[in-house]
């Protein structure tokens, strides 16, 4: 069985169509990440660009055997195979493209190309013509290959960004077009969702921070080739002893309301990885705090800086632990780019209560000093990207300490 991917052209959001083949478990799937700069990683720190994060999300996440492959290395990591050819454009990479593809024979292709073209305004009229034949060119190499190819990340520079706002205006209808032709193309777009922020000092290849958005929206583009049929994790924290992701930060307090330490003179509500209890393993996330008014009390911690657009059908499972009566008024929370969030989408979990800290407290919903699993379907958020996991603790009525812990996050697309 044929498994291809992904064929990139630097941006950010996701429009996919139905896969012609899903990936098996015990299968290697060999990816080509095919471009230029954004694709051999310039300007990141370990020069993997989105290619070692995306490639953890596969094989962790996702449980897939991945095999990197090309001409080219770069990076720390230990599987840096790629066709990243810094200053190619579009006309440069067809020149090598068919030869690549026949020498190594992908599963799965992931091109990111177009951005060299609008920084030397080079026939840019037809630049979305010429992108169609490369794709075209790509599945005549390989016939079996599957291609998702994405819109062009921002530009810093004005003159440049609207260059490519106009280029990526003109693939949703490529898109249409290959796949009325019955090729196994797919869009995703890498550019509604990044910022200025993202992009770094040279104005063109993303932070860090940037790269990891990059791989978030590459692994949820993935799911319609690699995951069709089953449930695709699009984030997985079970918080063990060498887990990834961990959390991002520590008793990182957003925003509170008389809500104290739990006690020791702490300056506020705690949320951390601890050794203590645990659902699976031996870690889990801690919460506690001290509740000080009987009117009004709410604490939202930050715990995870991510990336993760939704879709119809995305769903978030957590398992929670509270220790006291007051620990019962706690739920994870999701921030959203477009400033939602999940207590206040109405979104409710599989009993029918709704995903807020304060009602998941009322009526006995959650034992004590057990594991209670929480379901909550956020199809109320479609459309919208996940920016932060918070823990939040929201509720009127008592005071007095609470404490418990959360462990295995998980964030699917079904």
């Amino acid at each position: 069985m044929r498994i291809v991917m992904t064929l990139t052209v630097a941006a950010a959001g996701l429009a996919v169509a139905a896969p012609q083949a899903a990936a098996a478990a015990d299968a290697t799937v060999k990816v080509m990440p095919l471009g230029a700069s954004i694709t051999w990683g310039t300007n990141s720190s370990d020069g993997n660009g989105y290619r070692e994060t995306l490639r953890r999300h596969l094989t962790g996440e996702a449980g897939l055997s991945i095999d990197y492959v090309g001409s080219q290395r770069s990076g720390t990591a230990a599987d840096n195979d790629n066709e990243g050819h810094p200053g190619y454009r579009i006309d440069q990479v067809a020149a090598g493209a068919t030869g690549w593809l026949t020498t190594y024979r992908p599963d799965v292709v992931l091109l990111n190309v177009g951005t060299n073209d609008t920084i030397q305004n080079y026939d840019l009229p037809n630049a979305p013509a010429r992108l169609r034949a490369l794709i075209d060119q790509i599945i005549a190499a390989d016939p079996g290959v599957s291609v998702i190819f994405s819109t062009l990340v921002p530009s810093r520079d004005a003159t440049n960004n609207a260059r490519v706002q106009a280029f990526n205006a003109a693939l949703p209808a490529i898109a249409q077009a290959e796949a009325a032709a019955g090729h196994d193309v797919h869009l995703a777009d890498l550019n509604g969702t990044l910022t200025a922020a993202d992009i770094g000092a040279d104005g063109i290849h993303p932070t860090d921070a940037g790269y990891v958005k990059l791989a978030d929206l590459w692994f949820a583009a993935a799911r319609p080739v690699l995951g069709a049929g089953r449930d695709w994790p699009l984030f997985n924290a079970d918080f063990g002893n060498g887990a990834k992701p961990l959390p991002t930060w520590t008793d990182s307090v957003d925003s509170s309301l008389n809500v104290g330490g739990y006690c020791c003179n702490l300056p506020g509500m705690e949320s951390g990885r601890r050794q203590e209890i645990a659902h699976g393993g031996v870690y889990a996330l801690m919460y506690s705090g001290t509740d000080t008014s009987a009117s009004r009390s709410y604490s939202y911690n930050r715990v995870f800086d991510v990336h993760i657009p939704i879709a119809s059908g995305t769903r978030l499972t957590y398992w929670i632990y509270p220790q006291t009566q007051n620990a019962t008024s706690v739920a994870l929370d999701l921030a959203l780019l477009d400033h939602r969030s999940l207590r206040d989408s109405g979104a409710v979990d599989q009993w029918g209560v709704r995903a807020h800290p304060q009602f998941q407290g009322e009526g006995g919903h959650l034992v004590l000093n057990q594991w209670n699993q929480v379901q909550v379907n956020l199809t109320p958020l479609a459309g919208g990207t996940i920016d932060q996991i918070w823990i939040g603790y929201d509720q009127p009525a008592n005071t007095g300490q609470f404490r418990g812990y959360v462990d295995d996050i998980l964030i699917t697309a079904g």
